[in-house]
């Protein structure tokens, strides 16, 4: 049997349903069956159960896994079986088995274990993208991340301080700041009724970008931190969308930039997988703090996104 977590209709943690289905066969054209190692949990995964981005119900949640090829369909050349390979971005991934196009495929490094490909592929990748094609970071730059203890936000404040940027992040509870100390320049509290001005202390002038992982709570303090002219990267918005004047904005010179990270990505796929990969194993990213489920558990996993109880990472067992 195969064990599947699947949503029937839109909600909170608790449509997620555990089923035991029969194997899955032989894969299709252009395509692999995958036995799963290791499955990636983002912050996405809960925007599709939530009905944000609507899929066709019933649905398997899932972006993002690690696994071992079982057996090749027709046409397939680049991967053979027994290979070792990862994907991110192909829907589905909330199972212990299961058929995906190859072309989806990057080969991951025999000296990176599954759990950590599956806890920083997708969320680097998504780093990569706000470094290199959402704003374009200079070394010398100063940058303010919003929700820096997040799963995308810690790589990123990490990656942007090796890269010699200022970097000011925010967290939501002392732990989650304890643990940025010492890893970037400042660290302040998310929460704080005078963030902007906190940041304009530190940075009389502004930042020169904002990556807003947070969105509506946060979003009034990053437009006091950020200086006329700068750019304001959305990313996320575990908060709920803010409510943005755009003649404020206009006025100001801000730009302001967002959208399916894919679009960064597109034709640059394997040099930004090998950047996330090197910056990895050089420790870039410090102890990427991973916190592991069994599939069975993925409700709770998701209950814990919505709690804000985890930092770091969270990855499926199958």
């Amino acid at each position: 049997m195969n064990t599947t977590i699947r949503y029937h209709s839109y909600g909170g943690p608790e449509v997620l349903e555990v089923e035991d289905n029969p194997d899955i066969g032989l894969p299709g054209d252009g395509q692999v069956r995958l036995r799963q190692l290791a499955i990636g949990v983002n912050f996405i995964d809960t925007m599709f159960r939530q009905g944000v981005f609507p899929l066709p119900v019933p649905a398997i949640p899932g972006v993002e896994g690690v696994g071992v090829i079982e057996a090749i369909g027709h046409g397939v050349n680049n991967v053979q079986v027994g290979q070792r390979v990862a994907y991110y971005l192909a829907p589905g991934s909330y199972t212990q088995t299961r058929h995906v196009d190859a072309s989806a495929l990057v080969a991951v490094p025999d000296d990176l274990g599954a759990e950590q490909v599956a806890a920083v592929l997708t969320k680097g990748l998504t780093a990569w993208a706000g470094l290199n094609g959402y704003h374009k970071l200079q070394a010398g730059q100063t940058v303010l991340v919003q929700g820096a203890s997040s799963g995308v936000g810690s790589l990123l404040a990490r990656w942007a301080k090796a890269r010699g940027a200022t970097v000011i992040g925010t967290a939501g509870s002392e732990p989650k700041r304890a643990a940025l100390v010492g890893a970037i320049d400042h660290v302040l509290a998310s929460d704080a009724p005078d963030l902007g001005a906190q940041v304009r202390q530190l940075v009389p002038t502004g930042v020169d970008v904002v990556y807003e992982f947070v969105g509506k709570a946060t979003f009034d303090a990053t437009l006091v931190a950020v200086k006329d002219g700068g750019t304001i990267v959305s990313i996320g918005s575990a908060s709920g969308a803010p409510n943005v004047d755009r003649d404020a904005v206009a006025k100001r010179g801000l730009k302001m930039v967002g959208g399916p990270m894919a679009t960064y990505l597109s034709g640059r796929v394997e040099q930004a997988t090998s950047d996330v990969f090197s910056a990895l194993k050089a420790g870039v990213f410090g102890e990427v703090a991973i916190t592991t489920y069994a599939l069975r558990d993925a409700a709770k996993a998701h209950e814990d996104i919505a709690a804000r109880a985890k930092t770091g990472s969270l990855v499926l067992l199958p």
